[in-house]
């Protein structure tokens, strides 16, 4: 759907679908204080927030300050430098394409077509494109010739290293800066992509139109395995409360085939990880994801962890877990203790040897403060 044909969707019915519960009680709760509804909004957007606003039919004191109007010019704002973002990733994966260079969208910018009323309402800090490792030196030489540069942010220029092998530091056109792309190898590391494999994902990927052409775009059960992964990955905090809704508006409109995404899990020793994911958005009261590992239960101690996650995630009051919680989460929910191990044992070297993963042969330039 284009801007043009979804200005309605800055509005209640931008929620059609979306279970009941995860509405009244989950967004209700997110929104029920001025303070609360102003991290939230920082957190999914000014269009996605107002749609959850007039849902909940809130009163006016709830918009914070400016009441509506201010809420309402603030989405409006933000949809047409979305769209402006949007029109150079697209352009960009249509380049590389042209140049037999084959991109598909994972994440926000995947969902935000796949499942979204109007792809405005999902905030896009960046587009992660996922491409074959063989043909990184054509898209570096391709990024290279069109003067994109590469970005040191926090995560690719801490103590610990670069932990990540799966993607690369954000890059971005260096006249404009205009928008931000992760390119991934692998949406995820091992052994966890064994199961979300990049030529598995292509090979089941599917065209969805966009206001500039089509794009690939993983299946439903690619889609979710990557959620589950991700929100991992995040340690839950609340910088993935956008994914939540992208997880509910999935279940609703393309409920995946579980057998497949247990299938997945088990290859990539990330059935734990999974199951706890499924309990997590029950917790939200996000319906749909019953049927995953049905019967299969982590046990009390990860419950309790679940009910601690979803509290945060609610009052929004860590915008980062303790390093003891995250370790907890840790030693819960890997398959296996080696990996536990493994990671550690990567972030120990990483304080003696630093690690990059910037796309080789791009300038560098330093993200600003």
């Amino acid at each position: 759907m284009s801007d043009g044909d979804a200005r309605n969707a800055l509005g209640s019915d931008a929620l059609t679908g979306l279970p009941g519960a995860f509405l009244q009680t989950f967004i209700g709760e997110l929104f029920s204080t001025p303070e609360r509804a102003a991290l939230a909004t920082q957190l999914i957007g000014a269009p996605l927030a107002l749609a959850c606003l007039d849902a909940l039919g809130q009163d006016k004191a709830t918009y914070g300050s400016g009441g509506r109007d201010e809420l309402l010019r603030r989405a409006q704002i933000s949809a047409v430098a979305s769209r402006h973002a949007r029109r150079g990733m697209l352009e960009l994966v249509a380049a590389l394409e042209d140049k037999q260079i084959p991109c598909l969208a994972i994440k926000g910018l995947a969902t935000a077509y796949a499942y979204y009323d109007a792809p405005y309402l999902r905030l896009l800090p960046d587009a992660d494109i996922l491409v074959r490792q063989s043909d990184l030196p054509a898209l570096c030489a391709h990024l290279k010739a069109e003067d994109y540069v590469s970005v040191v942010d926090p995560a690719s220029d801490r103590p610990w290293g670069a932990l990540t092998r799966a993607s690369f530091a954000p890059v971005t056109p260096r006249e404009s800066g205009d928008f931000y792309v992760d390119f991934h190898r692998l949406v995820i590391d091992y052994p966890a992509s064994r199961g979300v494999p990049t030529p598995e994902l292509f090979a089941s990927a599917r065209r969805v139109d966009t206001e500039n052409g089509t794009l690939s775009v993983p299946s439903a059960e690619h889609s979710f395995l990557i959620l589950a992964l991700h929100a991992f990955r995040d340690f839950y905090e609340p910088r993935g409360l956008k994914a939540l809704f992208d997880a509910a508006f999935l279940l609703a409109r393309q409920p995946p085939d579980w057998s497949l995404v247990e299938a997945m899990a088990r290859r990539g020793r990330s059935v734990r990880r999974t199951i706890f994911y499924r309990d997590l958005l029950a917790e939200f009261g996000i319906a749909g994801a019953e049927g995953l590992f049905a019967g299969r239960s982590l046990g009390a101690p990860s419950h309790t962890l679940v009910q601690t996650i979803a509290a945060n995630m609610r009052s929004l009051a860590l915008p980062r877990l303790p390093d003891g919680l995250k370790l907890r989460l840790e030693m819960r929910l890997y398959d296996s203790p080696l990996h536990l191990v493994l990671r550690n044992g990567e972030r120990l070297a990483g304080l003696v040897i630093r690690r990059t993963h910037d796309l080789p042969g791009l300038p560098i330039e330093k993200a600003e403060a």
